[in-house]
């Protein structure tokens, strides 16, 4: 599935499920044309970009199909986007990566957004997985962490996967890419039946999980 992510041909493919969000486009009016690609282009400072993201815990370990774990990607995720100040325009918690698509606005790059999100959230899991006894987890997060000798429980892959959303079709083709994943991995036949998206927020408007930043419409 990752590897769907990367290609071009799994950006192509993105077009078979549409998202339809009403309201006018406020995103449209700050793009100017390319005559190049004859493309609407996102006229913003180049570090002020918006960006998908892909990150994967390590060995592909199904973490996140439980309440007690998802809710900490919730919580430090709003966290951070107040502390290090970005707009979140979209997301999907899959068992064993996330998507996100961030508008970082303020001094933080998003190499920075995702480093300090990682390592708080590794650390939350670690407890969890603690409190839960869930001696298995905890064993994959030490195996790991002394095989790469960088930490002494990894629970996340290095780094991150990105790309820079130009144009507001693309960032509509990815939000209908993240949305559609539960379905794709077998999770669900119905993306409104997946609890764990933006597809709820910008279609259900549904907010109690966490807020979208919608502005862009």
């Amino acid at each position: 599935m990752l590897e769907e992510v990367a290609s071009s041909d799994a950006t192509r493919r993105e077009d078979n499920g549409h998202l339809r969000m009403p309201g006018s486009s406020k995103l449209a009016e700050e793009v100017a044309s390319s005559d190049a690609t004859q493309m609407v282009m996102m006229n913003r400072p180049q570090e002020n970009l918006i960006y998908y993201v892909t990150t994967v815990t390590q060995n592909r370990l199904p973490l996140f199909v439980e309440a007690s774990f998802i809710i900490l990607l919730y919580d430090s995720l709003h966290y951070y986007r107040h502390k290090l100040t970005f707009k979140l325009l979209g997301y999907v918690f899959m068992p064993d990566h996330i998507h996100l698509l961030l508008w970082p606005l303020g001094e933080a790059t998003i190499s920075d957004i995702m480093r300090d999100y990682k390592k708080f959230t590794a650390t939350r899991i670690v407890r969890q997985a603690e409190v839960e006894n869930r001696v298995d987890w905890l064993n994959a997060f030490a195996e790991a962490g002394q095989t790469t000798g960088r930490a002494e429980n990894k629970v996340w892959q290095d780094s991150f996967w990105d790309k820079i959303i130009y144009t507001e079709r693309f960032l509509r083709q990815k939000l209908n890419y993240i949305h559609r994943n539960p379905i794709r991995a077998g999770l669900v036949t119905d993306v409104e039946k997946y609890p764990y998206s933006s597809y709820r927020n910008y279609v259900l408007g549904d907010d109690s999980l966490i807020k979208m930043n919608t502005d862009w419409l």
